[in-house]
Parts: C-alpha cells; structure tokens; sequence
C-alpha cells in the first residue's frame, strides 16, 4: 500500500465577534478606497474601472478561493455564522470575496495608475515589499484571530502567514495592475465589462504557476528540506515575475 500524502484539516468553530470584526473591517477599507475613487475625479476619467475591478476580484474569490486553499493546506472553520458559501471542502466566509477586491482589486487599480505615469525599477521593488508586508499581516491577523490558518508542513511561516504565500498574493496583484495597463486603453464603454473576468484569468493563472513548487512539496509527503526548497522556488518565480513587471513599468517612464 501506498501511504497518503493528504493532510487532515483542522475544525473547530469560527469565532464570531473577531470574525464580524474583521468583516466590519474589511468593509470599512473597502468603502474608503471606493469613497476616494467618488471624490478624486478617478470616475470621471477611467469610467467604471474600479467597482468593476472590485467585483471582479471578488468574483474570482468564489472561483478560486477553494481550489487553492485546498492546493496549499490553507483551511477556513467549517462552522462559521459568516458563511457565504461551501465549495471543495471549504466554508468561505463573506470576508474573502470582500477582501480580494480591496487587496487585489485596489492595490492593481492604484499599481496601474502608478505604471501609467512610469516608475523606476527601485521604485517597483519597493512597492512590491510593501504590498507583501500588507498580505502578511492580513492572512496573519486572520491566523492570530482563529478564522484562518496554513496547516501542514509550512516552509517559512514564521510568526504569522507562510511568508512565500505573501509573495504569491502581491504578486497577483502586481500583475493584474500590468494588465490593467496594458489593457486599460482598450476596455472602455460596455467593454470595460470584461473586468469582471480579468482578475480570474490574472490571479488564477499567476497562483497556479507561481505556488507549484510548494504545493508539490506539501501534497508529496516529501522531506522538510525539499518543502523549505519548494517555498524558496516559488519566492523566486514571484521575484523573477515582479522583474519583468519591474522592466516594464521603467520603460513606460521612458
């Protein structure tokens, strides 16, 4: 007999008054950016991008969210009062989709209007290490907060999250705000409604390639060291994605 590779997940009930906090706050974050995108003028020049790239995001969190929580050994509580809807063996609580599309859906939004004007490579890098160090104390609060959490063998989880999953989500973000750049002169009027589907093509494609070494290592029964090498490759497919992203944005300043 072959013996699995598959981990159990862990379950315990979701606590209610840190996770109606954090759904309290993710909306609050969401509103804000909205509110400046009302009042800044953003409407008036870019149309409807930004709700659009909002609802986008949010909807490739139902589309993928389950898939790769499963991938990656990242769990949700089973029974949680925030349920939005049960997918692959995971409960996702409405503060995911909510969450997506302030994370991906704002920070590609403002990375693109950044681009727009052109950016230095430096400039790209050090945005690049703010946006992980956003994501890490997120999915850590979550962690802290018992209403998510990486299991299994986690190469480089630290204090919170797994700091090669950082890498993994502001790399998605980064190259969604590219493709916002690139495709942001052509998508407009009815077009612009290709935006509800664009973040899945973006985030899917770029967490799928991107996490395949870790997720192999995890789902293999392989030896720690192998796992911790499976989180460094991952971290150098973000770094060398972020190095083209990089190329890109200067040569838009030029």
């Amino acid at each position: 007999m072959i013996p699995s590779t598959v981990i159990a997940v862990p379950a315990h009930p979701a606590p209610a008054a840190a996770g109606l906090s954090f759904l309290v706050g993710t909306c609050v974050i969401l509103a804000a950016i909205l509110l400046w995108w009302l009042l800044s003028g953003e409407r008036q020049r870019h149309g409807y991008m930004l709700p659009l790239v909002f609802a986008g995001t949010a909807l490739s969190a139902v589309l993928i969210e389950p898939i790769f929580d499963n991938t990656l050994l990242y769990w949700y509580p089973p029974v949680n009062d925030l349920a939005f809807f049960r997918g692959y063996d995971r409960t996702i609580p409405y503060y995911v989709p909510l969450g997506y599309a302030w994370f991906f859906g704002g920070n590609a939004y403002l990375l693109a209007r950044l681009f727009a004007k052109g950016v230095g490579r430096g400039r790209v890098w050090l945005l690049f290490v703010g946006t992980v160090a956003i994501d890490w104390l997120a999915v850590s609060i979550c962690e802290w907060l018992d209403l998510s959490a990486f299991y299994g063998p986690q190469p480089f989880h630290l204090v919170g999250s797994p700091l090669w999953f950082s890498f993994c989500d502001a790399t998605g973000a980064f190259v969604l705000a590219a493709a916002l750049r690139l495709f942001g002169n052509h998508l407009t009027g009815e077009r612009q409604a290709w935006l509800l589907v664009l973040p899945t093509f973006t985030y899917g494609g770029t967490l799928g390639s991107v996490t395949a070494p870790v997720s192999l290592a995890l789902n293999s029964g392989w030896s720690a060291p192998w796992v911790w090498a499976g989180g460094a490759a991952t971290m150098v497919l973000c770094m060398m994605a972020i190095h083209v992203i990089a190329g890109f944005a200067s040569r838009e300043r030029g």
